[in-house]
């Protein structure tokens, strides 16, 4: 078996075109003014992309440590990444092969025939499920905001950022298709989109926000120690866990992925893995926590059963 754990290609449609592709359903140009064809377009409707075993799969990754991105010499890398390349291609015998691109292309990427496989801590939501298949659970989250040093506006949760908003007119941005967007939307918090984790940063470093709403691990590993920057104390607003992500058509691919994370849940090995950056027990799923639950959305249920 041949396996390459830093083979890296830049992603080859722009988020516009690919949000663009999920919208309307018809022909859009990638980059190169190349158009995209309608079987390619069809795919999350049922047309099948075929995966022999040992071919090469394109994974597509997303610019968010600890989860997936690139190193200071460019190499791919990350918990999410490092997980798939442990069961796709030590155990399954793929080649893998990293894609970079915005967090906004992932899914509609996929569906597309870009990738075959996102690996970017992907959370399990009920509409992310009507778009995709989900692996079993492999992180939890919980959420922190990146606020200037000190924390000026006393803000640790969502209901704290309406308020602040509401009294200060804070300026507040999340990933444009992050769950914190959804989280924000629910408590009446005007939110600006960023594309990536980075552009999240940068806003706050630069002036431009208040306040940057993403996961916990992922403020702690890419700002933790920015002077001036503060990363508030961790919070669950609610249930949130996060999985390797598939298309429809690749439900045998899916379920011999779902075999392996057993066997590595099972036997601890997950830890293992992920445990290289930065993760804990904390963050790994309850044994009986399914991503059927999660897609079915019933978030008052799972709160209860799941949350302290």
């Amino acid at each position: 078996m041949s396996f390459k754990t830093s083979a890296l290609r830049v992603g080859a449609l722009s988020s516009a075109a690919l949000l663009a592709l999920t919208a309307c359903g018809g022909d859009n140009g990638d980059d190169n003014g190349d158009a995209v064809s309608d079987e390619d377009a069809n795919v999350e409707q049922g047309e099948e992309l075929t995966i022999e075993e040992g071919e090469t799969l394109t994974v597509a990754i997303a610019g968010e440590e600890p989860y997936s991105w690139l190193d200071d010499d460019g190499e791919a890398t990350g918990a999410a990444l490092a997980l798939t390349e442990e069961i796709l291609g030590e155990q399954l015998g793929y080649d893998v092969e990293a894609e970079l691109t915005d967090w906004d292309s992932l899914i509609p990427g996929l569906n597309s025939g870009q990738w075959d496989v996102v690996a970017a801590g992907m959370s399990i939501t009920p509409d992310r499920c009507e778009q995709a298949s989900f692996s079993e659970p492999e992180i939890m989250y919980t959420t922190a905001f990146l606020v200037e040093e000190g924390n000026p506006y006393d803000v640790h949760d969502f209901e704290d950022l309406a308020e602040a908003q509401e009294e200060h007119g804070i300026e507040v941005v999340t990933l444009t298709a992050g769950v914190e967007a959804g989280y924000a939307e629910e408590v009446g918090v005007d939110a600006e989109g960023v594309g990536s984790a980075e552009d999240g940063v940068d806003f706050v470093e630069g002036g431009r926000a208040d306040v940057f709403a993403l996961t916990a691990i992922s403020l702690e590993a890419m700002a933790g120690e920015m002077d001036g920057l503060e990363v508030t104390e961790n919070f669950a607003h609610e249930v949130s866990a996060g999985s390797t992500v598939f298309r429809f058509a690749d439900d045998e691919l899916l379920g011999e992925y779902n075999d392996v994370l057993a066997d590595l849940k099972d036997s601890g090995e997950l830890l293992d893995i992920i445990g290289e950056y930065g993760f804990t027990d904390e963050e790994i799923p309850p044994a009986e926590l399914t991503t059927e639950e999660l897609c079915e959305g019933d978030i008052e249920a799972l709160n209860e059963q799941y949350l302290d």
